[in-house]
């Protein structure tokens, strides 16, 4: 070990809390690439292998009834491989502890056991026997939900009649890795369930004998989605079909895809921010620190070291503080990793998902920081590597004090000396303020990052569940009823207002570009459900044409005013086309909204709905839910205080890992950077401040010099800072969005204000810090050093 090398470790130990901060920074972007990469990779292997292992299904299409020799006619048409007919049927489950009709959908199994496509992955039990039609395997989430056990009986309203199933067994379906109603936008295990059962038993109940109303396909290779969708509609269309559709719309698929499409944005935009402000600030800190020691370099530049040598001893000290932030942040990558893909469980269910820390990735991570760590340091080391040895030995000229005599005096009142120091070294030198200063302001808008999804979570609250869905609970029909429906709910005691509602399946068109979603028929004086556009503004239902979200404007590239082609996936398929008269900006999901007499006239039916909006009084709910259990057209329901509960328990709870996470970051940063800015500071000066105690100036006005440079540091870094962090926010919202939510860029003023002041903490916290190390300076000791 040669004498450098020995420098680098009492360099190391002697600036040990400097060096455990910047190896702070490097660690923050270290876990935040491991942890948005990992998710990734997580997501997409489990995903990966369930479809594999499970034969998840191409094309997906349902009808009203359809014979079984319709199947053999798609079997020969060209570009399909496997066809898999099936009887699938949306249900209701009665339990006795529950007041509330629970939502499902029954699937029929073949005799045989497993189906070709969509094959279940058996999590408990067994399978089905032929012999016993009165067995059915449910979903496993719902079991663990409801804690329903093998041997439990499930009762089921099929097709009006209740029957009784015996459960034998759970399992997890690649149809339902995001399993979901239509009327919520999130996974409600205890209220919605999905049965296996067999064939037979189906058949008979519904009417299927002989025939299907649902048949999932694979495509051959080299075929041609878009023909294969349009020759199996057409084969289709004449038994009730509701449009073929791909996986990109199959609906668990849909929001898998845009948790992965959001996934790997975030692994790029999150972990480069993380980087880059790290390099900078890492620059800014190394940056001073390296010029703080020009002394000893100078030393050992006359002793005859080469600049090489010392260029390449600074740089393993660089490399020793990032391999140590690397460590840092390889481990909470790996711990933060493990927290968020638990939370994606209450989502997503697969047979296994994992946090997925390959060799590659880690690899990956410590050259990223080594590199990005080596670059940042790489200009100061330059710059006094090259330095002769005769002027590295002079200490620095500070700028001379008359050319600041303006700022002696305001008004009739003197200036105090340390005020007069502390403003010569912030003006004379403003390109080391300028960087101390916006390194500073760098680490506000991580602190803000993390605080601004806590905002961002009461704002989607508020405008989803309290602005745009104003009612308190949601009824489906069976099937469309008329308006004695809605005069049967405003007789129910404690119901004090209620809405119909038209919804059903589409396709837009525009040009080549389709959409495939639900439109909605609202009343014009629609009170319990009020779209809204960016500045929360009511928007009336359009009495001709369609109002759609902005998600779909941008998808089909349409404004205002353009015409698009609406086509009706029910009853009788109308095509018609329309013009966009309004745009709404939802957050969950997306819609397309009309007058419900406009899509009345569309569908060619009376003034009909299928889904009801209910204002209910609170104190009488036992009593109406009962009601409602007992009416036969009620398919299923949703309660819009289980929304804000189920909304809390999922999207809240993975929000919130993500948010302390960052805060969390965004503070170490903080501190870091204020503590080193004040640190070096205090080293570069501790000659000038040794030499002013001697002269008579006492502790508090002597620490008054480090005080004003780090004030007006702060003063400008934090308004700064804050506006970089709002810019920041936008940005990665707007990387963030997806068909499935929109997380608005809003911060409320009070995070604006914390943010600040916990930078303003972090620097009272250093500044008394170095307070300390004034006051304890040797005075003796330090002015030797300089002889």
């Amino acid at each position: 070990m040669n004498v450098l090398d020995i420098k680098v470790l009492r360099d190391l130990w002697s600036m040990r809390l400097q060096v455990l901060s910047i190896a702070l920074l490097v660690a923050a972007g270290v876990a935040v690439f491991v942890m948005s990469a990992s998710n990734y990779r997580a997501l997409v292997g489990a995903m990966d292998t369930h479809y594999r292992d499970e034969r998840f299904a191409d094309i997906f299409v349902g009808m009203m009834r359809a014979p079984l020799a319709v199947s053999d006619r798609l079997r020969e048409t060209e570009g399909i491989g496997i066809v898999e007919p099936r009887v699938a049927k949306a249900v209701r489950v009665i339990r006795g502890d529950s007041v509330l009709p629970i939502s499902g959908r029954i699937i029929a199994l073949p005799a045989a056991g497993q189906p070709l496509l969509n094959r279940l992955h058996l999590v408990q039990g067994r399978w089905l026997d032929p012999l016993h039609p009165e067995e059915v395997i449910i979903n496993s989430a719902y079991a663990e939900a409801r804690n329903v056990r093998v041997g439990d009986t499930i009762d089921v309203v099929l097709n009006g009649r209740l029957q009784a199933f015996r459960v034998v067994g759970s399992a997890m379906s690649p149809e339902f890795v995001f399993a979901t109603r239509a009327a919520v936008p999130l996974p409600d295990d205890r209220n919605f369930v999905v049965l296996w059962a067999a064939h037979d038993a189906l058949a008979s109940a519904f009417d299927m004998k002989g025939a299907f109303n649902d048949v999932s396909m694979t495509l051959a290779p080299n075929a041609s989605t878009p023909h294969v969708l349009e020759e199996v509609d057409r084969l289709l269309k004449p038994y009730g079909g509701t449009g073929a559709y791909d996986r990109s719309d199959q609906p668990s698929h849909r929001f898998l895809e845009d948790e992965l499409a959001e996934q790997e944005t975030l692994s790029v935009v999150m972990p480069s921010v993380f980087f880059g402000i790290a390099a900078f600030l890492l620059n800014v800190v190394t940056g001073r620190m390296v010029e703080a020691q020009r002394g000893q370099i100078a030393s050992l530049k006359a002793l005859g070291f080469t600049n090489r040598a010392i260029a390449l001893h600074y740089v393993k000290l660089v490399t020793a503080i990032a391999l140590l932030g690397s460590a840092i942040g390889l481990a909470l990558g790996r711990w933060f990793a493990i927290a968020v893909v638990g939370s994606y469980r209450a989502f997503f269910r697969f047979p296994l998902l994992e946090a997925q820390l390959e060799p590659w990735l880690l690899v990956v991570a410590v050259l990223v920081s080594l590199m990005a760590a080596n670059l940042a340091a790489a200009s100061a080391v330059y710059r006094i590597a090259t330095l002769a040895p005769a002027e590295g030995i002079r200490p620095e000229t500070p700028p001379a004090l008359h050319r600041f005599g303006w700022l002696q005096k305001i008004g009739n009142r003197r200036i105090p000396l340390q005020y007069i120091i502390a403003a010569r070294t912030i003006l004379g030198r403003p390109v080391r303020t300028l960087l101390t200063t916006v390194g500073i302001a760098f680490a506000i808008p991580l602190v803000l990052f993390g605080l601004y999804w806590f905002d961002a979570i009461d704002y989607m609250i508020d405008v989803s569940f309290g602005r745009i869905e104003r009612g308190d609970a949601f009824l489906t029909f069976t099937e469309p009823v008329s308006a004695d429906a809605l005069h049967e709910l405003q007789a129910i005691p404690g119901i004090l207002k209620a809405e119909l509602q038209r919804i059903v399946p589409v396709r837009l068109r525009a040009g080549h570009r389709t959409y495939r979603t639900s439109a909605t028929g609202l009343d014009s004086a629609s009170e319990l459900k009020v779209l809204r556009d960016r500045a929360l503004r009511p928007i009336a239902v359009p009495s001709d044409g369609i109002m759609l979200s902005r998600t779909i404007a941008r998808q089909l590239d349409i404004r205002l005013g353009d015409n698009v082609t609406i086509e009706v996936l029910e009853g009788p398929r109308s095509v018609r086309e329309v013009a966009v008269r309004r745009i709404s900006d939802d957050i969950l999901g997306t819609s397309v909204t009309m007058e419900r007499a406009a899509l009345n006239r569309l569908m060619r039916e009376g003034p009909v709905a299928n889904v009801a909006a209910l204002r209910i009084d609170p104190d009488q709910s036992g009593p109406i839910w009962s009601r409602i259990r007992s009416m036969p057209r009620i398919e299923g329901s949703s309660v819009k205080a289980l929304w804000l509960a189920l909304f809390s328990e999922t999207i809240g709870g993975m929000v919130l890992i993500g948010a302390l996470i960052l805060a969390g970051f965004g503070m170490l940063i903080a501190i870091a950077v204020v503590y080193n800015s004040a640190r070096v500071a205090l080293q570069e000066r501790a000659w000038e401040l040794a030499s002013l105690r001697i002269v008579g100036l006492t502790r508090r006005e002597v620490s008054g010099v480090i005080f004003a440079e780090l004030a007006v540091e702060l003063v400008v870094a934090v308004p700064a800072g804050l506006l970089v962090g709002s810019y920041l926010i936008e940005v990665i919202a707007s990387a963030r969005a997806s068909e499935s939510f929109q997380v608005p860029a809003v911060i409320d003023p009070g995070s604006y204000a914390l943010a600040a002041l916990l930078v303003i903490g972090a620097g009272v916290a250093s500044f008394i810090t170095i307070r300390r190390r004034i006051d304890t300076l040797d005075l003796v000791a330090v002015l030797k050093t300089r002889d």
